[in-house]
């Protein structure tokens, strides 16, 4: 392993760190009942988990893309690259927090916040650093 794909990986498991923190945030706020969610009803969770859903799966390519020709482009890129790759990760949490926040429903906030770790493999299967 080089030693770009190296620093990919340590953004990427920064950025699940996060992501967790996030899930962890608002799911504990929920669990211990010091947020009630204000509406608990399915039809919206369920809207709330196919809006955000598509949209976090819709990211996984367009960001893997942006990546790869950030960092082949030029070597000067590569902090702008990390950088990004740590957000893009943890940007699966973002998805995640307002499902159990707004409807109280813990597990699709989870599942939609676990998307973090397909997004982690996408991007150490296809981003590669500048060549030389």
């Amino acid at each position: 392993m080089d030693s770009f794909r190296l620093r990919l990986l340590v953004t990427g498991v920064l950025g699940l760190l996060a992501c967790a923190g996030l899930a962890g945030l608002a799911s504990g706020l929920v669990a211990t009942g010091l947020l009630r969610p204000p509406l608990p009803y399915r039809p919206l969770t369920v809207a709330l988990v196919v809006i955000l859903g598509g949209f976090s799966l819709v990211e996984v390519p367009l960001m893997v893309f942006t990546l790869r020709r950030l960092a082949m482009e030029c070597s000067g890129n590569e902090g702008a690259v990390l950088g990004l790759h740590a957000l893009y990760v943890c940007f699966a949490g973002v998805y995640g927090a307002p499902v159990p926040l707004l409807t109280g429903n813990l597990t699709w906030g989870l599942i939609l916040s676990a998307l973090a770790m397909p997004r982690l493999i996408a991007s150490l299967l296809f981003v590669r650093g500048p060549r030389p």
